[in-house]
């Protein structure tokens, strides 16, 4: 009996022993790859290739001074963008000629994207 049980015992830690060690080279390897991407990820930017700026086909070449470009595609320059219907009594009324052209248009933009999605529009800027 004694011996069938230091063999029960052998086998056990046989088994045992084997388990644990192909758990810790799977463990060692599936670390090693996490950590070769975390790596990849946060790599120094001296190992990054620079990024190519590529223009679209479409794209002109402006002429000397933009003369040429800007008759052709900018037209009259505007002095004032209507943003919203407003009536004689708005208070954005009087801020609208002042503002700058870049400003009217990036307000435009923002205020049809709040009515594209829904949102309460104020007439008070």
């Amino acid at each position: 009996m004694d011996n069938s049980v230091g063999a029960g015992f052998m086998a056990v830690f046989a088994v045992s022993g084997s388990v644990v060690l192909l758990s810790l080279q799977l463990h060692k390897r599936l670390l090693s790859d996490f950590m070769k991407k975390i790596e990849f990820e946060l790599g120094s930017e001296k190992d990054m290739p620079k990024k190519k700026v590529r223009f679209a086909d479409d794209v002109m070449d402006p002429s000397s001074e933009n003369k040429e470009h800007r008759r052709k595609h900018l037209g009259k320059p505007a002095t004032r963008v209507d943003l919203i219907d407003q009536g004689p009594n708005s208070r954005a009324d009087g801020k609208l000629d002042t503002m700058p052209l870049n400003w009217q248009v990036m307000y435009k933009g923002i205020i049809e994207y709040r009515t594209l999605k829904g949102c309460n529009v104020s007439n008070g800027f």
